[in-house]
């Protein structure tokens, strides 16, 4: 079985609204996994981060690579996990990014979030795209 990923929104709004260097480094990143590299891990919440961002139109370009591919896993939030998250951290967000992926079974996250890096990689394997 491939690894399974679960990405932070940033790398796909750097993929779809980043500057020409950040948009070729994440798009790097998802052709490992439509390549097969990777499975990839997809929560209502990047989701709902995403459509917020109003990029809910790109979701076919995302993740249709992967689903035709067998590679794509939607999963969703528990009110648990988002109670946990806010009584936790001050950055909930990222809490609930990281409770999602652990409880999915995801090996990774990848994220260009410094802070998320610095915060959690002690607990969980978080890394840059360019290091998958």
């Amino acid at each position: 079985m491939k690894m399974k990923i679960y990405v932070d929104t940033c790398v796909y709004v750097d993929l779809l609204q980043g500057n020409e260097s950040k948009s070729a480094l994440a798009y790097e990143f998802f052709k490992k996994g439509w390549n097969c590299r990777f499975d990839l891990v997809v929560s209502d919440w990047v989701r709902s981060e995403l459509k917020r961002r109003n990029l809910e139109s790109e979701f076919p370009l995302l993740f249709n690579q992967f689903k035709n591919k067998n590679k794509l896993y939607f999963v969703q939030h528990s009110k648990e996990e988002l109670e946990l998250a806010k009584s936790k951290s001050e950055h909930w967000q990222d809490y609930l990014h990281y409770l999602i992926a652990k409880n999915s079974g995801c090996d990774k996250i990848v994220t260009l979030d410094n802070d998320f890096i610095i915060s959690f990689s002690p607990i969980f394997d978080i890394t840059y795209p360019e290091n998958v």
